[in-house]
């Protein structure tokens, strides 16, 4: 471009010596002398190239820097990342801290002075939890800990401070359906069909008024289910709610569709709207066996006379969940010699559960807590008069005892007649979807992006 210029220049110089004369000629040829005399001392240096990653971003160019606009000379370019960052990834280790992880990229100062994120607590990573650490020169630019498939603390620095928060996933749910006949256990049969613990222990709540699954299922019994499948950026991260299941014990077929209720909970209701959940639960915790029945004159194992017995002895192992069997008040949390740790809880005006022998109370129970239908309030022992680990179950009706294997129907209240449209049509949607083949595909994690693992 420079000799193009000069070139140029000259022509017009020559041009004006022809009409101004051998003088002027003269001394344009000095400014000339000049000029060239410049280039000898200041020669045309070759443009630089630049060698960058193969892969650039071609930003806008200014428009005095078209020249140098070109994909491999861009002065203006820049990298998909910035080569100097390194990004590990690791698992907490047993034992491990967050300040153990991040103490060689972090001054110590800074992370005592971080603080918890309103939905997390840095001092409660778990083993095993992936994490992944993005540094600079051997300084932290950002920490990432999954907390769950849908919730990351993510750590990094914001006007020379470190921050902490929780960002989560957008989830994305398909409905598919599970079928499976029982040939061992329940538990065995979901998940052969495809499904997990969460999913049958779910199946099992749905119908936990009318079929008591320790003992009245039985090899031969079927199930169909209509299942959330939970998705994060397209990867199958589990199972979520049961919306519809159909069971059959014993040859009597059993229905139950999803209807939510306040506080993120589920209640079930069959095809008519009539809610599933009765007022008791049929047992008040998994057991292995009943040892002793409702009786008026039984033979104490202890004592050795006999006496009325108003209640039914589950046998199962010290330390099982003990449930209450509906929604109550603790009226009662106390010891005595004969019913050892044992816990009263009163229904309404008319029905009271008693639950004896306890090896210790459920976490903050008290006399005067609420509890919930299917709430652990304590865990099965051996205390006062027994001869080994059960749980001795009493319900009284009108201060009378009862006896809890004859399961006392006392339906809940149908579904107001402003929801039942509503809930009558998505349960004959989830109906159909139950009669259709259940799913042959078996689905897999996609694989990790590849990231330097830490030892």
């Amino acid at each position: 471009m420079a000799s193009f210029s000069v070139r140029s220049f000259l022509s017009r110089l020559l041009q004006g010596s022809r009409a101004h004369g051998l003088a002027l000629s003269l001394a344009l040829l000095v400014l000339l002398g000049g000029a060239a005399g410049l280039s000898v001392f200041f020669p045309a240096q070759p443009q630089p190239v630049f060698q960058g990653p193969p892969a650039l971003l071609v930003e806008a160019c200014p428009p005095w820097a078209d020249a140098l606009c070109e994909p491999r000379d861009n002065l203006f370019a820049r990298t998909e990342e910035d080569p100097s960052e390194e990004v590990l990834s690791g698992a907490v280790k047993s034992g491990q801290t967050l300040g153990g992880i991040l103490g060689d990229y972090l001054d110590a100062g800074l992370l005592a002075a971080l603080r918890d994120p309103a939905d997390a607590s840095l001092a409660r990573i778990q083993p095993g939890q992936p994490y992944r650490l993005t540094v600079r020169d051997q300084e932290l630019v950002s920490f990432e800990y999954e907390i769950s498939p849908t919730e990351t603390l993510v750590i990094d620095s914001a006007a020379g401070k470190l921050l902490a928060r929780v960002e989560t996933k957008e989830q994305e749910t398909r409905q598919a359906v599970l079928a499976g006949t029982v040939d061992s256990s329940l538990f065995q049969a979901v998940e052969a069909a495809g499904g997990d613990a969460g999913t049958a222990a779910a199946l099992a709540e749905v119908f936990a008024c009318d079929i008591d699954f320790c003992n009245d299922v039985q090899p031969g019994d079927t199930f169909r289910a209509v299942v959330e499948k939970r998705y994060v950026d397209g990867k199958f991260i589990g199972l979520g709610r049961v919306l519809a299941a159909r069971f059959t014990n014993q040859g009597k077929t059993h229905e139950g569709f999803a209807l939510p209720v306040a506080a993120g909970r589920t209640e079930y209701c069959d095809a008519s709207g009539r809610p599933l959940r009765k007022a008791f639960l049929r047992a008040p915790l998994s057991f292995l066996r009943i040892t002793s029945g409702f009786s008026g004159s039984r033979l104490h194992p202890i004592l050795n006379v006999r006496k009325a017995h108003f209640g039914v002895d589950y046998a199962a192992p010290t330390g099982t969940p003990v449930w209450s069997v509906g929604d109550g008040v603790v009226v009662e949390r106390g010891r005595n010699a004969a019913a050892g740790n044992y816990v009263t809880v009163r229904h309404g005006a008319t029905w009271v559960t008693r639950y004896n022998h306890l090896s210790r109370f459920a976490k903050g129970l008290d006399k005067g807590t609420k509890v919930a239908q299917g709430e652990t309030i304590g865990y099965v022992g051996q205390t006062g008069l027994a001869t080994g680990p059960h749980l001795d179950f009493r319900i009284y009706k009108n201060g009378q005892p009862v006896n809890a294997l004859a399961n006392p129907e006392m339906q809940a209240d149908p579904l107001p007649a402003a929801r039942l449209a509503a809930f009558k049509r998505e349960a004959g949607r989830l109906a159909a979807l139950l009669d259709r083949d259940p799913e042959s595909k078996v689905l897999a994690d996609r694989e990790p992006k590849n990231v330097r693992r830490l030892q």
